[in-house]
């Protein structure tokens, strides 16, 4: 029983690391300051979800929703224009960050 106990965990474990490694973010660049927007060439995700663009504060500078699957040229409009500082983009799935980047505000 302990090995079946053993083998079960050890399947959950790896699979739940392998869903982990299929929500992500392909290609983020770094943004111009003044920008009102920011793109992100790919967001790849098993299950509906959102991209938030946030400061280092967490102060939320805008979001948009992703589909399952591949998601390309995804836009997230923000509020205001980029401050000269960085920001953290976040993939959130199921209330979840499954994944997460900074961004470098070029000045």
């Amino acid at each position: 029983m302990f090995k079946t106990f053993a083998i079960a965990a050890a399947a959950i474990a790896l699979t739940a690391g392998a869903a982990s490694a299929n929500n992500n973010f392909g290609l983020l660049a770094s943004a111009e300051q003044g920008d009102s927007y920011y793109d992100i060439r790919t967001v790849s995700t098993l299950g509906e979800g959102f991209v938030q663009i946030e400061t280092f504060a967490g102060d939320v500078l805008g979001m948009t929703d992703v589909n399952a699957g591949a998601n390309t040229d995804v836009r997230v409009q923000l509020d205001g224009n980029l401050a000269p500082h960085n920001l953290v983009a976040k993939l959130i799935v199921g209330g979840e960050v499954v994944d997460e980047s900074r961004i470098l505000v070029r000045r």
